[in-house]
């Protein structure tokens, strides 16, 4: 990722999660397993659910917070949106999981890291937000995923 605004990350945050949803969607096929089909139908829901919040932080934040520079390379590892190949495509209900479960926790090491490095107390408030949305929206899906696998 590119040194960027604050608004750029939330807006890179929200589409990564409208991606997720959509290629959940996409791996649904006549041959998917109930139970695979159930979590893939759940999560992609509840990722259009969380691109809904990241874009009332958006919508939300002051000038200040929204067009403040980062100036750090961040989330490397996370896939830049001209790589977005997610697919969850021919994947059992564990590897569908663990792809899940990864991109989650990239992102809160994103908004982790980036809650420290604000030029301005507002700025960092929307990134502890964000952190926090991320987080509680991560159990939540865990909670859920458990629930899905003891069936």
């Amino acid at each position: 990722m590119k040194a960027e605004t604050f608004d750029y990350l939330l807006e890179w945050t929200s589409e990564l999660h409208t991606t997720i949803a959509d290629r959940m969607d996409e791996a649904i096929t006549a041959d998917t397993d109930q139970r695979s089909r159930w979590l893939l139908e759940y999560v992609a829901g509840h990722e259009r659910d969380i691109a809904r919040k990241v874009d009332q932080f958006r919508a939300q934040a002051s000038e200040a917070e929204s067009k403040t520079w980062l100036y750090e390379h961040i989330g490397e590892d996370l896939p830049p949106r001209t790589k977005w190949e997610l697919t969850f495509t021919d994947k059992d209900f564990n590897e569908i999981n663990e792809q899940l479960f990864k991109l989650h926790d990239q992102l809160i090491e994103v908004y982790s890291s980036m809650t420290g490095r604000a030029a301005i107390p507002a700025a960092a408030e929307l990134m502890r937000n964000m952190l926090a949305l991320e987080e509680g929206e991560t159990r939540r899906l865990a909670e859920q995923c458990g629930r899905l696998q003891d069936l």
